[in-house]
């Protein structure tokens, strides 16, 4: 069958976008990212989209779907055009640089903003330990879900609170902040706890889970943050 596209236009340079309908006969096993190769192969060699692995690893494709951030390459395109025109928008809470290209800066700044690299105060070689003479189970399979984040920015596009505040970090930000401030070896754990009750930290999620929704590996980010925020409550305790 052939299935009707309607895309988000955006030429490099000029404020106005627009929309333009393609059509593309569609086979089984086909995702959202061969009908962008087969637009810009076929109909219009101008049509601008990000993507790299094809293997829901380097997150690169990501878009929103009818309104729902996703990744292009592990979504089935046949089974979405059954239901009607499939409706394709750059990731949102960014600009958009050309049609389904995010300006990701913003992002990035996040995500730098909470240091997201072990911090020590000396070079002493850690001892010997084992996570699970660390973290109880729940923050373990937590620490292992967040190292699992392709930072793919889907939760960062579809966070009602970073919409409404661009000074929040986002989902992604907030799950690397975790990251390191459940770790033993990290010597910045006071710094980390004061960036997270800060105005636009951790505790400013409003606890929507659209990230819980829109990750493609279950990271499960509003977990992470519900962890962080108990951790800040106990501390202030």
């Amino acid at each position: 069958m052939k299935g009707r596209f309607n895309i988000f236009r955006k030429r490099a340079g000029e404020s106005e976008p627009y929309r333009q309908e393609f059509e593309v006969e569609l086979f089984p096993g086909m995702t959202l990212l061969d009908v962008f190769h087969a637009i810009q192969a076929e109909q219009d060699p101008s049509f601008a989209y990000r993507y790299s692995c094809r293997g829901a690893i380097c997150g690169s494709c990501a878009v929103r779907i009818n309104g729902t951030a996703a990744l292009a390459c592990k979504t089935q395109a046949l089974p979405l055009a059954e239901q009607g025109t499939v409706h394709v928008d750059p990731l949102g809470n960014m600009p958009t640089v050309k049609d389904l290209v995010a300006d990701l800066d913003t992002f990035w700044e996040a995500y730098d903003s909470v240091r997201p690299y072990l911090e020590r105060a000396g070079e002493t070689h850690d001892e010997v330990f084992f996570w699970a003479d660390k973290l109880d189970a729940k923050q373990l399979d937590q620490l292992s879900r967040a190292v699992d984040c392709i930072k793919c920015a889907s939760c960062f596009s579809d966070c009602p609170k970073r919409a409404e505040d661009e000074n929040f970090i986002g989902p992604q930000a907030s799950v690397q902040l975790f990251k390191f401030f459940v770790d033993p070896r990290d010597d910045l754990h006071s710094m980390r706890r004061d960036a997270a009750a800060s105005p636009g930290g951790v505790v400013d999620c409003d606890s929507h889970a659209n990230c819980v929704k829109v990750c493609p590996k279950d990271v499960r980010p509003l977990r992470a943050i519900n962890f962080v925020k108990k951790e800040l409550s106990v501390t202030q305790e």
